[in-house]
């Protein structure tokens, strides 16, 4: 079995992941004739500081260099915040910090980021309505937790990476951080009151082996949605947990990671998201939402999640790789997609049972509003889903299997176009198509875009 983290960490290191792999797809197929890069350094190399702590620890990773500041309160901490050099560490003394609220800047340099950390394994253990954030550049946030913490305000933010558009955080790494079961212990504010683990603004991040787990109010466990007005997120979201996130009403708004938002048009990102777990996240049908494009989605674990990953506002987003297995739960499903030139491969979808509509399914790509996302303003519709390959994916006892133009009406008429489907293996799932649902299509003229060739259909 590969390790997955050590994939994440050998992640390519070229200016263009997406360059020569769709590339080769589009030649594949023939007829996907769109090249899915349309600029440069649309990915970036994993982070090497984080491959080096983890294998050297901090003390022998060579990067904090500099003097020790202890800290026992918020207090101190807002005290020092724009004086610590390159390579310095603030380190935070004693088991609890109850209703702690501060912001931290600092400004490291690659070589010599400034760290933030607690002073033993297991300490600094945020509680009560505490809040921080944290901005400025080449940060490093190590080992904090927060447990049952509850700003108890509407819109809250427990961890803020970046405070506000005027200041960012910029190539900063947040490792080893714990959420566990923050938010109100009262069901009547879940639904009510917004609440946000952590939100991300600037760029060149990295969130790897954290933990999220337990919350249960409107709101994310990662927020990402505003993206840099100049350049791309370049977001690294690795190796890390997410549990315990409840059905609590039919609401939008309880994802667990958002990229990008809606009235962006799909504005490009160059984001991964790789080797993390999300596991009985059943917020709403939505665990990922992608509202930007340029995202590499590799290696994830989605195990009993009522819910899909969805390509809400996207455009030339690779899927690769992933397990989506439902573990026999009702309402489990895989991915729903518009937009355009994404490529859907090598991954497994297992057991997904008893999707109630096309928003769990297996695969499903919707019918549209608008030819391209945001044309004429329209952000809040559908983006045409077109020039989409779907190959060498596996597909194990599953109750549904492909979906394409879900939901046509008069406001939604546009039909996906030149959907590709080959060399794909059906398990315990009758053919002899992949399609079990396909748009009425009068003309026949979009239908004949959608091919299925070579697939295996096994008992």
């Amino acid at each position: 079995m590969t390790d997955l983290k050590t994939s994440a960490m050998k992640a390519p290191n070229s200016r263009c992941y997406f360059r020569a792999p769709l590339r080769r797809a589009a030649v594949m197929v023939g007829f996907i004739t769109t090249i899915l890069c349309g600029a440069e350094d649309l990915q970036r190399p994993v982070d090497g500081r984080l491959m080096r702590m983890e294998e050297k620890g901090i003390d022998g990773c060579g990067l904090f260099a500099g003097a020790v500041h202890r800290v026992a309160s918020a207090a101190e901490v807002r005290a020092l915040a724009g004086k610590l050099k390159a390579g310095d560490q603030l380190v935070l003394v004693g088991a609890e910090w109850k209703d702690a609220r501060f912001t931290f800047s600092g400004v490291g340099t690659e070589a010599a980021p400034i760290l933030i950390r607690p002073e033993t394994s297991g300490g600094a253990v945020f509680t009560g309505k505490s809040e921080v954030i944290f901005h400025g550049s080449n940060l490093v946030v190590q080992g904090l937790t927060f447990r049952g913490v509850n700003p108890a305000r509407e819109g809250a933010v427990i961890l803020r990476a970046g405070d506000g558009e005027a200041k960012p955080a910029d190539h900063c790494i947040f490792t080893g951080l714990t959420f566990d079961h923050c938010g109100s212990t009262e069901a009547a504010d879940w639904p009510r009151q917004k609440l946000w683990l952590m939100s991300m603004r600037g760029s060149d991040n990295t969130v790897a082996g954290c933990r999220f787990a337990g919350l249960k109010h409107i709101g994310q466990m990662i927020g990402a949605a505003e993206l840099p007005k100049t350049g791309l997120q370049r977001l690294h979201v690795l190796n890390n947990r997410f549990t315990e996130r409840p059905k609590i009403d039919g609401q939008n708004g309880y994802e667990i990671l958002q990229i990008g938002w809606s009235g962006e048009s799909a504005k490009g990102a160059g984001s991964l998201i790789e080797g993390n777990t999300f596991e009985n996240c059943d917020g709403e049908n939505e665990i990922i939402s992608l509202k930007a494009s340029d995202v590499w989605v590799r290696g994830n674990f989605f195990f009993g999640c009522q819910g899909v990953l969805s390509l809400r506002s996207a455009n030339r987003v690779r899927v690769e790789g992933n397990v989506f297995d439902g573990r026999g739960k009702a309402n489990t499903g895989g991915i729903t997609a518009e937009g355009s030139d994404h490529v859907i491969s090598g991954n497994t979808f297992r057991n997904l049972k008893a999707p109630k509509d096309y928003y769990f399914w297996t695969l499903a790509f919707l019918s549209a509003s608008a030819e391209n996302i945001g044309d004429n303003g329209d952000v809040a519709g559908y983006g045409r889903a077109k020039n989409i390959l779907i190959s060498h994916n596996r597909f194990e006892y599953c109750d549904a299997r492909i979906a394409v133009g879900a939901y046509p009406r008069k406001e939604y008429p546009l039909l996906p176009r030149d959907i590709q489907v080959e060399d794909n293996v059906f398990v315990g799932m009758k053919g002899p198509s992949v399609f079990d649902y396909l748009a009425p299509d009068p003309e026949g003229e979009v239908r004949k875009t959608w091919r299925e060739v070579r697939n295996v259909f096994e008992r």
